[in-house]
């Protein structure tokens, strides 16, 4: 089980703030996304890509998966997108997740359309 680490920076004014990190690769969570949100999309996404109904279904298993395990980890950041209280993985941990599970379980055509549509060599740099 990973556990949740925080930064103290001291602000101009003296004042402390506390920011999240990402319990993956502990860089600062600059685009608060939840996994269950960004899985959210992923699969409204890949309904349009007319995969077989078995392998849209494992996508889907491994997805909630993923979330599931994410949120085993507590988060003080709120998602841009719901406002739950569970953002824990920066976009860079999250894609690279997703990706992986979209590799391993769709064609080579459907990881090209995904890393364009999502616009992952940005959060792979």
């Amino acid at each position: 089980m990973t556990t949740l680490i925080f930064i103290f920076e001291d602000i101009a004014i003296g004042m402390v703030k506390i920011t999240s990190l990402c319990t993956d690769c502990v860089q600062v969570i600059t685009n608060p996304l939840c996994p269950y949100c960004f899985s959210r999309h992923v699969v409204t996404w890949l309904r349009d890509k007319k995969l077989p109904e078995y392998r849209l279904k494992r996508v889907k298993q491994l997805l909630r998966s993923l979330v599931l395990e994410a949120e085993e980890t507590p988060a003080d950041t709120k998602c841009i997108v719901c406002g739950s209280q569970r953002v824990n993985l920066c976009t860079y941990c999250i894609t690279n997740r997703v990706t992986a599970i979209i590799e391993k379980n769709t064609s080579r055509k459907v990881v090209r359309n995904f890393e364009e549509d999502f616009d992952t060599i940005v959060w792979r740099i």
